[in-house]
C-alpha cells in the first residue's frame, strides 16, 4: 500500500495535534500529579517500609503485635472511610494508587479481624520511664479442645502471616505507583504489571 503525501501530511497534523493538546494540558497533569505524589509520600511516612516488613515476623515469631504497629494503619483506614482530603487523589495515577491503599487497607481489615479477644490478648505494660506500652499477645490456650490440647493454631498464626504479606505487597506496589514519572503514565496500564512482576508483588 502505497502512501500519498496528503495522507502523510494528514497524519503528521493528527499527531502535532494530539502533542499540542498534551503540551496544552500538561501544565494541567503535571500539577495534580505532583500533588499526589505528595500525598503517597505523605501516606508512606504515616506508615514506614519498616513497619510493614516487621509485621509478619511480630505475627509469627514473637506471636505478639505492639499497637503502635496498628496505629498507622487505623489512621489511614479512617482517613479513606471519611474521604480526607489527604487521600482524595486527582491526577493521572488516580485509580492506580486508590486501588494499592483499598488493597492494603482491606488485608489489614481481614488481619484485624482475627486479631482479637480470645485469640489475641489485649495486655499492658509498665515502662522505665512510667509509661505504659499496650500490646496484642496471641493465646494458645484460646485453640484448646475438651481435651485441653490446642488445635488448628498453626492455621490461625498462617493466615494471620497471609493478610500481613498481603499488606506488604500492596504497600510495595503502592511506592512503585507513586514512583512512577508523569511521561509514563500514557503507558501506565502495561508498565506497572511488569514492575509489579519484577518486585515480585504482582496482583493476585
Amino acid at each position: 500500500m502505497e502512501l500519498s503525501w496528503p495522507v502523510i501530511k494528514e497524519a503528521f497534523f493528527a499527531v502535532g495535534s494530539a502533542a499540542g493538546v498534551v503540551a496544552l494540558f500538561r501544565p494541567v497533569l503535571d500539577k495534580k500529579h505532583q500533588r499526589d505524589v505528595e500525598r503517597a509520600e505523605r501516606i508512606l511516612t504515616i506508615l514506614p517500609e519498616q513497619l510493614v516488613v516487621d509485621l509478619e515476623s511480630s505475627l509469627y515469631q514473637s506471636r505478639l503485635v505492639p499497637e503502635w504497629m496498628f496505629q498507622p494503619l487505623d489512621q489511614l483506614a479512617h482517613e479513606v472511610r471519611t474521604n480526607q482530603d489527604h487521600i482524595r487523589f486527582s491526577g493521572p495515577l488516580k485509580n492506580a494508587l486508590r486501588r494499592e491503599l483499598v488493597a492494603l487497607l482491606e488485608a489489614y481489615k481481614n488481619l484485624r479481624e482475627l486479631v482479637q479477644v480470645p485469640e489475641w490478648e489485649p495486655r499492658s505494660r509498665e515502662e522505665s520511664d512510667g509509661t505504659s506500652t499496650y500490646y496484642w499477645d496471641f493465646n494458645k490456650e484460646a485453640f484448646q479442645d475438651e481435651s485441653g490440647i490446642p488445635q488448628s493454631y498453626a492455621q490461625h498464626l498462617d493466615k494471620c502471616v497471609d493478610h500481613a504479606r498481603s499488606i506488604a505487597r500492596a504497600y510495595q506496589r503502592f511506592q512503585i505507583t507513586a514512583e512512577m514519572h508523569l511521561l509514563e503514565v500514557p503507558v501506565s496500564r502495561w508498565l506497572l504489571p511488569r514492575r509489579y512482576s519484577a518486585h515480585g508483588v504482582a496482583q493476585i
